[in-house]
């Protein structure tokens, strides 16, 4: 009877938590471009962004050992939401872009210097 009853236990929980982390109401795309990225890796961002209807474009990047090194770009998420930047990219600065599609939210749309 106790195994049933810590099975059962177990399963709920484990239901629960799965609902729990499949309905978060947080909404929100956040990028941070670092030097660690490649050119392939801003292409699949930009690919992944457009299947949301969120247009990235990328006016002047350039590259240090195949590195992300200086970024010039255009963001529109197509709701009024819209931005540019460029900065080089270095260790200490963030750089990029955030929407919070929460209604409550403090800062809905940043864009640029993240720090």
């Amino acid at each position: 009877m106790k195994k049933n009853t810590l099975f059962s236990l177990l399963f709920l929980s484990v239901f629960i938590f799965g609902i729990l982390s499949f309905s978060s109401e947080k909404k929100v795309i956040a990028v941070v471009f670092n030097k660690e990225m490649t050119k392939q890796d801003l292409i699949s961002l930009q690919k992944n962004l457009r299947e949301k209807n969120i247009i990235l474009v990328f006016n002047k990047m350039k590259f240090t050992k195949n590195k992300l090194s200086y970024i010039d770009f255009t963001i529109d998420f197509g709701d009024g939401f819209s931005g540019s930047s460029k900065s080089e990219i270095k260790k200490n600065k963030e750089v990029g872009f955030i929407r919070d599609y929460n209604e409550n939210a403090e800062k809905p749309f940043v864009v640029g210097d993240l720090k």
